[in-house]
């Protein structure tokens, strides 16, 4: 929901390096109220936002880089003719409803089922700019074959789908993970991609903020990677390392300047062959 709220707020950000209009409507009252305050008084807002993260070295700004780091992603391969994308973990996050370039991309949301709940009565009867939308619930925790649950959801693994894993490898453990991952692997076509997001593991200092959060947020770390870790394990699943950026590559990508390095990688990786 924190993420959600973020992604909200970055609507009065300036630059705007996200859009997301729907955040605040997925958003319970509290965190609603918060972006909805943000929205009475948006030069306010954009004045403040753009302190804090003058302050922070656009820290305060990683999800909105996150998202549109990922967003990039996703469009580059829809635009190439991947017709499907799978949100493992999908969260309040909007994209099946804010990206028109998905107008023929079928959108498999795949996440825990109460959160699911709570989003589907947030979207409530508003149609998506993508092709269609289906709901998947799991538990990855649980060990849960991703492969099955998409199968019965009507995923189609002989074609390229675009796989996106946010915000979510950091609160397993490294059995979960590399279930996930292989698991993923066996429901992807060749040309398929996956756009995972790990906590670095020697980053030092820089990641103490974003760790305080987590912890008092409830939700610890349980796994940390450095690159070598995470190429490591996507490559022991069948998967092609393309790249792996952070915050600081983003904030000097989108915004032209230097960026706090928080602990937050993005690590994008393709299936060379098919697997069994």
């Amino acid at each position: 929901m924190w993420v959600a709220a973020l992604r909200g707020l970055a609507e009065f950000d300036d630059p705007r390096i996200v859009s997301d209009p729907l955040a605040v409507e997925l958003l319970p009252r509290g965190y609603r109220d918060l972006v909805l305050a943000a929205k009475r008084s948006p030069r306010v807002s954009r004045a403040l936002l753009k302190g804090v993260a003058k302050a922070s070295r656009n820290l305060s700004r990683h999800m909105a880089l996150r998202t549109r780091a990922i967003d990039d992603v996703v469009v580059s391969e829809a635009l190439n003719g991947t017709e499907q994308l799978v949100l493992l973990g999908a969260g309040f996050d909007a994209r099946a409803w804010r990206l028109d370039q998905l107008s023929k991309t079928t959108v498999f949301e795949i996440d825990f089922p109460s959160t699911q709940r709570g989003k589907r009565e947030g979207i409530g009867d508003r149609e998506p700019l993508a092709k269609s939308v289906k709901w998947a619930p799991i538990d990855f925790s649980k060990g849960e074959d991703v492969a099955e649950v998409l199968a019965r959801a009507g995923h189609d693994k002989t074609k390229r789908t675009t796989f996106v894993w946010e915000g979510v490898t950091m609160y397993l453990d490294s059995g979960a993970i590399d279930a996930t991952l292989a698991s993923v692997s066996r429901a992807s076509a060749p040309g398929s991609v996956i756009a995972v997001t790990y906590h670095a593991a020697d980053i030092g200092w820089e990641s103490v903020p974003l760790t305080v959060l987590v912890r008092a947020a409830g939700e610890p770390f349980k796994t940390r990677m450095t690159k070598a870790e995470a190429r490591a394990r996507l490559e022991t699943a069948g998967f092609r390392v393309e790249s792996d950026e952070g915050s600081d590559d983003w904030s000097e990508r989108y915004l032209r300047q230097p960026g706090y390095r928080d602990g937050e990688r993005l690590v994008v990786a393709r299936v060379a062959a098919r697997r069994s």
